[in-house]
């Protein structure tokens, strides 16, 4: 018998027991960050709504961006942390993981540099008119 065969060497899943691939665990632990996602979004984006920062069609949809990108990187983050034996090596994984899939599925936002200009440029557009 290999080491391979034996399947108690291996973690479980963070939701039921089964090897590090089960897809039912990945499903539910993406389910669960995509909940988490969506109400952190939402409260953030009913903020900038009441103080008329956005749309409500804007604030939707940036809501549910951050719910759908929460929930990639909650399954993403398990799977490679069910890779570790060793908790604080499978929580940095987790760590790491989580915020390289967030930073891939949200845009970068323009920098205060660029939004100092574009500012500037609008109220000279504006004195010259």
């Amino acid at each position: 018998m290999s080491q391979y065969d034996d399947r108690s060497c291996y973690p479980p899943t963070a939701v039921g027991q089964g090897t590090p691939y089960n897809p039912n665990g990945l499903f539910e632990m993406a389910k669960l960050g995509t909940i988490i996602g969506l109400t952190g979004a939402g409260a953030a984006n009913l903020h900038r709504l009441r103080q008329s920062e956005v749309e409500a069609g804007e604030a939707t949809l940036n809501t549910l961006r951050a719910g759908v990108a929460s929930g990639v990187a909650t399954a993403a983050a398990t799977l490679v942390a069910s890779q570790f034996r060793n908790a604080p090596l499978a929580l940095a994984a987790t760590l790491v993981t989580g915020t390289a899939t967030m930073y891939a599925l949200n845009p970068a936002g323009p920098s205060r540099r660029e939004a100092e200009h574009a500012l500037s440029t609008a109220e000279r557009e504006a004195g010259a008119a």
